[in-house]
């Protein structure tokens, strides 16, 4: 069976009257009748508008006409645009008899996946063709970052707890890692997103298949990027001395009271023109 790929489909604005579909469907299938079929149930009670044009290979880093936030999961098979996948996830059920058999000529979208090697003007990565990476930065690139470090320790368990108890963002972390896994994204291109160094392509590409193995498999740990070393004993407790901030206390003055200072002439010639009376008065209002 072929590989799934992404259509955009826009009806005639003139013979859709539903607000939702103005701009055009997002769905993921076989090819176009196999979306077509999966598209029209989203008229259960209408016929569905005519089809006037639909693009094939649509890059998600390329501006959409509709708000990307609203977006479904891509990677799978179905309608993502509206999300109807959020809800049903993946269809896996091929029926294409309800796909009209007439519908124009696709087109092949303009843009083309790059990686940031392959051109110096162009503005798109490997990540931006991530699913949802607006809202996934934090598991799939912050948590990796060299400067994040040793947090990743205590991040991952979160992480694996989120995903677990909340299905929807999990399926959308797998979905995502998934995507990850099958780019390979070279060790240059890591770097570049998180500034971690790997060695070479295997290290990488074993690093994120454990990663995605320990939040939704059974590996009991992931394996941590380099650089999140646990410290030694000696070395946390000089870096928590170096976190230790010592400040002098300000002296207590009497109220009503200068304060004397050492340095200036006028403290010197007001503590000598005292009288021991005086200073016997100021040591008992002091106390």
């Amino acid at each position: 069976m072929t590989t799934p790929r992404r259509y955009w489909i826009r009806f005639d604005p003139q013979q859709c009257s539903d607000p939702r579909f103005r701009q055009g469907v997002g769905v993921t299938g076989f090819d176009v009748p196999d979306c077509l079929s999966m598209v029209v149930k989203l008229f259960p009670d209408e016929p569905m508008p005519p089809v006037r044009r639909i693009t094939a290979d649509i890059s998600l880093a390329e501006p959409l006409p509709v708000n990307p936030r609203y977006l479904g999961v891509p990677v799978w098979r179905g309608v993502w645009y509206p999300p109807v996948n959020l809800e049903t996830g993946p269809t896996r059920a091929i029926d294409r008899r309800g796909a009209p058999s007439e519908y124009p000529t696709p087109v092949t979208a303009s843009g083309r996946r790059m990686r940031v090697s392959e051109t110096l003007h162009t503005k798109t990565t490997w990540r931006d063709e991530i699913p949802h990476i607006n809202g996934l930065l934090w598991p799939l690139v912050t948590m990796h970052h060299a400067e994040y470090g040793r947090g990743m320790r205590l991040s991952a368990p979160a992480l694996r707890a989120v995903c677990a108890t909340d299905p929807t963002y999990g399926d959308m972390v797998r979905e995502a890692l998934d995507y990850m896994i099958a780019w390979r994204p070279t060790p240059d291109e890591w770097f570049d997103a998180t500034e971690t160094r790997f060695a070479d392509q295997r290290d990488l590409d074993e690093y994120l298949r454990a990663f995605r193995d320990y939040l939704f498999g059974t590996r009991p740990e992931p394996l941590y990027p380099p650089g999140s070393e646990p410290l030694s004993p000696e070395d946390e407790y000089m870096r928590a001395i170096r976190r230790l901030v010592i400040t002098r206390p300000e002296p207590i003055h009497p109220p009503g009271s200068e304060p004397l200072s050492p340095d200036g002439e006028q403290g010197f010639a007001r503590a000598a023109r005292q009288t021991p009376v005086e200073s016997s008065t100021l040591r008992s209002e002091a106390e």
